[in-house]
């Protein structure tokens, strides 16, 4: 399982079925189905599984129904009906069996005293520590897409739609029990595996922090950031595409523009939403809605409308997957076929959507002048050669570049900007 010496040394091949089972391919669709997303078929799939875990993919998914029933058994007031169909399990018989074959007891006696309720239902995310839930927070409030998120009051807040159903999530981190506590709206029950991966892979849960930084301390570069910014993580995406299409939306233009564009966008091709929340007012719209959308008539540049609409076209007709099948290298090739999508771009989007750890945007200018040590500017492939000595864990090391920009007060408190104030609006990113 993630975080174990097996999971920290394990194939690229396992990597990618691990991130596929936790974002709940198996509850959904069959070992072959995952087997086909990887390119290799079942029997290879369960010896590397065996080799290098010592379980199977079956066993894996299993395990991880059952830890998330039992969260909810023991914060939540659902009946163990409810609980088994949003744990994924066929039927309340499957899930007595698994539960008992697991813990050892009942369902039942793994309830514990009283749940005090909110709206919705709060789940519970342990995080390794340490967590820098502060520096994440500041960035996500200032890169918040209106309309769909928000930071108020020290929680994190958004819209989600799964299939038909709409809702909100919100999360908070609780220091005292190093753990992320998610509420959730009662229309999206069915989807509480979902919403429980798209929270983890927001705030980077699986990362093994202890590991990254003995690789990265003792760097002059990183060092400050390490020490001062403790467990910072590399943000990623809790929809994958809206990450994607606001990554591409957000090249080469300031935040203030960036903002109006992506309420507009919204406005027009996004669903609305009741919620309780003052500023959360639509989800977002979905790869068919913005594949076919005349996004000029909004103000979006005529080269970054074709831009979009090319990668929503991609992503509804499935020739471009947003999730964790593809390699790093298959991942930036499908990017880069995206008609505008330049390199630097599909690096951004390789860290976030794809959460690449070794994913590095070599071309940022911040990233070029935070490196530099003479105050000017690394050139591209002199920032990709100084940071080989940073692999594998390159995404990281730019974060804490970043993240020392922001503290040195040179900077606006978000990640993922690029080149915003060196290429004008209309200027062609560099694409391969």
């Amino acid at each position: 399982m993630p975080g174990t010496p097996a999971w920290n040394g394990t194939s690229a091949t396992v990597s990618r079925a691990l991130r596929l089972i936790e974002d709940g391919v198996l509850d959904r669709s069959s070992i072959d189905a995952l087997c086909e997303r990887l390119g290799i078929g079942a029997r290879q799939l369960r010896r590397l599984f065996r080799k290098h875990l010592g379980t199977s993919p079956i066993q894996v998914a299993r395990m991880r129904r059952a830890d998330f029933a039992r969260r909810l058994i023991e914060t939540t007031r659902l009946s163990m009906t409810h609980i088994a169909e949003a744990a994924g399990f066929g039927s309340i018989r499957r899930f007595n069996a698994v539960m008992n074959e697991v813990y050892g007891c009942p369902p039942t006696a793994l309830r514990k005293g009283s749940v005090h309720g909110a709206v919705g239902l709060e789940l519970e995310i342990p995080v390794r520590r340490p967590f820098a839930w502060d520096a994440l927070l500041v960035s996500l409030e200032a890169t918040a897409t209106p309309g769909i998120e928000k930071v108020a009051d020290g929680r994190y807040h958004r819209t989600a739609r799964f299939k038909q159903a709409v809702g909100e999530v919100s999360a908070s981190f609780d220091e005292d029990d190093s753990a992320l506590r998610v509420r959730v709206s009662h229309s999206l029950n069915s989807y509480l595996l979902d919403v429980v991966s798209g929270v983890r892979r927001l705030f980077d849960v699986e990362a093994d922090v202890a590991v990254i930084r003995e690789h990265l301390a003792g760097d002059p570069l990183l060092d400050t950031c390490l020490q001062t910014t403790p467990g910072l993580r590399v943000l990623g995406a809790f929809d994958h595409f809206e990450t994607a299409v606001m990554t591409l939306l957000g090249q080469h233009v300031g935040d203030e523009e960036l903002a109006e564009l992506a309420r507009r966008i919204n406005e027009k091709y996004g669903k609305p939403i009741n919620a309780s929340l003052d500023g959360l007012t639509h989800v977002f719209p979905t790869p068919y809605a913005l594949s076919t959308a005349h996004l000029e008539a909004v103000g979006v540049p005529k080269r970054r409308s074709k831009s979009i609409q090319g990668l929503a076209k991609a992503v509804h007709e499935g020739e471009l997957r947003l999730d964790g099948s593809p390699s790093l290298d298959e991942a930036l090739r499908g990017l880069r076929a995206v008609p505008g999508l330049g390199t630097t771009t599909a690096d951004y989007i390789a860290m976030r959507v794809y959460r690449e750890p070794d994913a590095f945007p070599a071309n940022d200018r911040r990233l070029r002048t935070v490196a530099s040590s003479n105050g000017g500017s690394l050139a591209a492939h002199e920032l990709e050669a100084l940071a080989e000595r940073w692999r594998p864990w390159r995404a990281y090391a730019a974060m804490c570049l970043w993240e020392r920009a922001r503290c040195n007060g040179t900077e606006s408190p978000t990640y993922f900007q690029g080149n915003r104030d060196t290429i004008t609006p209309e200027a062609p990113e560099q694409v391969a």
